[in-house]
């Protein structure tokens, strides 16, 4: 959170603070005059219209704090208080019903002269809570030492204001305090039961729901006043909140987190039980697309940030961090290929992290434990296929916008449930609307060519009837017209099916003639045939607009691998039509 917002959440303890310094300097002598006055009732507004003896300095203090305010927000704020109640056994003080608002009149004039803050505040809250209050201190003493300061319920509505150009800094509340005051120290900062809106544009809002924030060890003095090492004046700061939601503007997608955690001065950011997905059902999420779309439902375990401005991530701002760690999530994709196809072009992950519009530079991240599933609906064999990723690692670095080292991520999994995979993307930011990219796909460990058929037989209309896939390994270098390089697949005793769908008929049948045919006198069964070099074939293809970056690897490679086995490379072309 920025200092400027807590500095507002502060605002009534540091009014109380500068009510404490008028009733030291300006009504000290007064103090004892009226109390020598009894039996003296006059009505004072400050409290509501209630009855209050000439010796209870409440109203004072109150009209004093709302002149505070006044003058040190240049009139743009107005402060209200139902009531004040003051425990001296206890040695507490507690503010009642306190709302903070905008002066709407002051504000447009602070707007004309260019002078509004970055952030414009309204708060509310049921109650603040001082305990340690030293009466006799508080009126001789140039310290302030108090056990805790506590706020309930408060309700903090953040508004954009007028952003300010870099210009020296005017003085500043800590400089004012310390024109009057020596210390102060607070032991503990307990903020209860909180909420936080932020109004961005076209009102947009964001909602932090069931904040917490505990601050220990709060120190303001001579020494302190400019310490980096600490956050607000505090040691520590631990800032927690719940059940956050918000949606995207068309109402498709829904993003949660369950939990959410903010360490200062660390800059951490912990998440937990994050979810980005439709509240529509499949059905209802393919009736409102006119073209073909996926829908993606994502789950996150946890997921931590270190070195990040949390309140400028919450607003979307920008996302800057040191490092990013994520684990223990699932992905799962739904294609529907029945519906007309879109324009993929401009969508490869360099050419998408160039448009963000906002700031991005994350410098590591890792996500570790990913299941990804991706299905996809084919027109031709009315039938879905599944392609499934398991325990997915990646490592990636320079996931930047604004800088030119190009985006490295390193990956494994396992393929199919089975088979381990790994991968290598080198993704170029110095001309990113290029799309330009280098990337290594490889897999040492032998297994079933059956084990495609999940996908193989629906999407492709081919069947491994039998043979052992031990290796695969491709080079490719591309951008988002095209990509080549060198594919070696090694294999032996392959036999394929090939497969039509015939109309009236729900499941596929294999042509017999043509796949004969095929093994006979097409396929080459083995690679390497014995005792003779392994192929190596080198491999290209011009990329179909309405396919995606993994699209245009997948197809590349395939062209690779039909050369390999002696089929045409057209296969890879091929665009079936529903019958």
């Amino acid at each position: 959170m920025s200092r400027k917002l807590l500095l507002i959440i502060l605002i009534p303890a540091l009014l109380l603070i500068g009510g404490y310094l008028f009733l030291r300097i300006s009504l000290s002598r007064t103090i004892k005059k009226e109390e020598a006055v009894s039996g003296k009732v006059e009505t004072i507004d400050s409290l509501g219209g209630k009855e209050v003896s000439a010796a209870d300095l409440r109203p004072l203090f109150i009209n004093r704090m709302q002149q505070v305010l006044r003058k040190s927000s240049n009139g743009l704020y107005d402060l209200s208080i139902g009531d004040l109640e003051l425990d001296v056994l206890a040695s507490t003080i507690t503010l009642k019903d306190v709302a903070v608002k905008r002066n709407e009149r002051a504000e447009e004039a602070l707007r004309k002269q260019n002078d509004l803050p970055e952030n414009l505040i309204e708060a509310s809250f049921k109650s603040l809570v001082i305990d340690g209050v030293n009466l006799d201190d508080a009126i001789t003493s140039k310290t302030m030492d108090y056990r805790m300061v506590k706020l309930v319920n408060p309700v903090i509505h953040v508004y954009k204001g007028q952003k300010q150009p870099t210009k020296k800094s005017t003085e500043d509340f800590s400089q004012r305090f310390l024109k009057e005051m020596e210390k102060l120290s607070i032991k503990n900062l307990v903020i209860e039961n909180g909420t936080i809106v932020a109004h961005g544009k076209a009102s947009k809002t964001n909602r932090l729901n069931d904040v917490d924030i505990h601050m220990t060890d709060i120190l303001l003095d001579s020494n302190t006043r400019e310490d980096q090492q600490r956050f607000l004046f505090a040691k520590n700061a631990t800032i927690n909140f719940r059940n956050y939601t918000s949606q995207t503007a068309d109402g498709l997608y829904q993003f949660k987190i369950g939990k959410g955690s903010i360490q200062s001065p660390a800059q951490k950011l912990v998440l937990q039980d994050l979810s980005f997905a439709s509240p529509l059902s499949r059905e209802q999420f393919m009736k409102r697309q006119k073209l073909a779309k996926e829908l993606y439902d994502f789950r996150l375990s946890s997921i931590s940030l270190n070195k990040v401005d949390w309140w400028m991530l919450f607003n979307g701002e920008e996302i800057v961090a040191d490092e990013v760690m994520a684990s223990g999530g699932k992905l799962t994709v739904y294609f529907d290929r029945s519906l007309p196809p879109r324009s993929r072009m401009g969508n490869f992950p360099n050419q998408l992290l160039a448009k963000l519009p906002f700031r991005m530079n994350i410098a590591k991240m890792r996500l570790q434990n990913l299941d990804l599933s991706y299905t996809e609906y084919s027109p031709v064999s009315k039938q879905n296929g599944t392609i499934y990723m398991d325990n997915i690692s990646l490592d990636m670095q320079n996931i930047s916008n604004y800088t030119k080292k190009s985006m490295v991520v390193n990956g494994s999994a396992l393929f199919m449930h089975t088979v381990p995979i790994q991968a290598n993307f080198n993704f170029n930011m110095t001309a990113p609307k290029t799309g330009a990219f280098t990337a290594t796909v490889s897999s040492s460990k032998a297994f079933e060519g059956n084990l495609l058929n999940s996908f193989s037989k629906p999407l492709g209309l081919m069947e491994l009837e039998k043979g052992t896939l031990q290796k695969l390994h491709a080079t490719l270098k591309g951008d988002e017209s095209q990509a080549n390089g060198t594919v070696t697949v090694l294999y032996n005793d392959l036999k394929i099916h090939l497969l039509e769908k015939d109309k009236g008929k729900k499941a596929l049948d294999t042509k017999d003639v043509t796949s004969f045919l095929a093994n006979l006198f097409v396929i080459k069964n083995d690679n390497p045939k014995k005792g003779k070099a392994p192929r190596v074939e080198t491999a290209s293809f011009r990329r179909d607009p309405y396919g995606g970056f993994f699209m245009l690897i997948w197809k590349t490679m395939l062209v690779g691998a039909l050369k390999t086995m002696g089929a045409p490379e057209k296969i890879a072309y091929k665009k079936p039509k529903a019958q």
